[in-house]
C-alpha cells in the first residue's frame, strides 16, 4: 500500500518539529524524522492500529514517542492515509 500524509498531518508535523526545536533543533528534527519513519510500517501493516474515535479510522502509538498517528485505510486505493499526529497527552475532545 501507499503511505499518504494528508496536509493536516503535514501541519501537525511542522507543529511538533516547531515546538520541540524551541529548545533544541536536532531533537525536533530526529523526532520528525523518527515519526515518518515509524509511520512507513503502516504501509505493509495497515490494520497494526486500534480501531479510532471515529469508527473510519485506525489509532498507532508510535514506539518510544509520546505521538498517536491516526490514518485511514483505503483498499480500493491502495493506500494508508494519514490525517493527524497527536501528542497522546493533547486534550482531543477540546478539538472535537
Amino acid at each position: 500500500m501507499k503511505l499518504i500524509f494528508d496536509e493536516k498531518a503535514l501541519v501537525d508535523l511542522e507543529g511538533i518539529y516547531n515546538w520541540i526545536a524551541k529548545d533544541n533543533a536536532t531533537a525536533a528534527r530526529a523526532v520528525v524524522e523518527r515519526l515518518f519513519a515509524s509511520t512507513e510500517h503502516l504501509a505493509a501493516f495497515p490494520q497494526m492500529g486500534r480501531v479510532g474515535r471515529d469508527e473510519r479510522t485506525f489509532e498507532w502509538v508510535v514506539p518510544r514517542l509520546p505521538y498517536i498517528v491516526i490514518y485511514e485505510v483505503h483498499a480500493g486505493r491502495d493506500a494508508v492515509i494519514v490525517t493527524a499526529v497527536v501528542h497522546g497527552a493533547q486534550d482531543r475532545d477540546a478539538e472535537d
